[in-house]
């Protein structure tokens, strides 16, 4: 389990009433710092200098969709160990699979409940490896 508890987020998601509903539920239910992150082009320079404990990556969005996010947050040595969590409508097999192969930590369905997203997160970030704390 993670040594420290899970205080700062990065979301990144084009929707901006999605946005809403995420950092509300996050910061008011959660108690947690969250940087959101709209355009993906700009996100892993975000991403350093907010120094989140988890990133969150929508899977579809334009231009640069959640998986390549990810894959680029992998070629870079100051993203290449935060965990990935993917909030997705997508939940097939095949796409799951797919997202674990790229390493996230969890994915979360939509439609979620804002009430329920900050204990989900926290679920996720507890189980994983104390070194990635």
């Amino acid at each position: 389990m993670p040594a420290l508890p899970l205080s700062r987020i990065c979301y990144v998601e084009d929707d901006e009433d999605i946005q809403r509903i995420v950092r509300l539920s996050l910061e008011r239910i959660g108690k947690m710092s969250v940087d959101v992150i709209a355009d993906p082009a700009e996100a892993i320079e975000r991403m350093i200098a907010f120094k989140p404990d988890l990133v969150i990556l929508d899977w579809m969005m334009p231009r640069v969709d959640g998986p390549t996010l990810c894959r680029k947050m992998r070629e870079r040595p100051e993203t290449r160990d935060l965990p990935v969590v993917f909030i997705t409508a997508k939940a097939s097999p095949r796409e799951l699979d797919e997202l674990r192969a790229l390493g996230a930590a969890g994915t979360i369905s939509k439609p979620f409940s804002p009430k329920d997203l900050p204990d989900q997160l926290r679920t996720i970030w507890n189980a994983l490896p104390a070194q990635r704390a």
